[in-house]
């Protein structure tokens, strides 16, 4: 919690706001990397299919290595993106 400002007493409005909009961000950061973790996780389990000539069948068959690419491209992403970050903190 940033103390409060000196001259009011009171923490500055606009502190708060880039907090909150910190906080807002972070979550959908979360949210996120959760959504590429589920993708690769999908792309990654094997096919199990009742009848190979069914439709669903061949969806399932065409759309795992695109989950299993873009979650891999997720975490590329996060890993990278924290790597960026931690030389941001080095430097200050």
């Amino acid at each position: 919690m940033t103390p409060p400002s000196s001259v009011t007493g009171k923490r500055d409005v606009s502190r708060t706001l880039g907090e909150t909009f910190a906080t807002m961000s972070h979550l959908a950061d979360l949210a996120i990397d959760w959504g590429f973790k589920k993708m690769k996780k999908v792309g990654e389990a094997p096919v199990t299919c009742g009848k190979a000539s069914h439709p669903l069948c061949y969806v399932k068959r065409v759309t795992q290595p695109v989950l299993r690419f873009i979650g891999s491209m997720g975490d590329a992403y996060y890993e990278w993106y924290e790597k960026l970050k931690a030389k941001r903190v080095e430097r200050k």
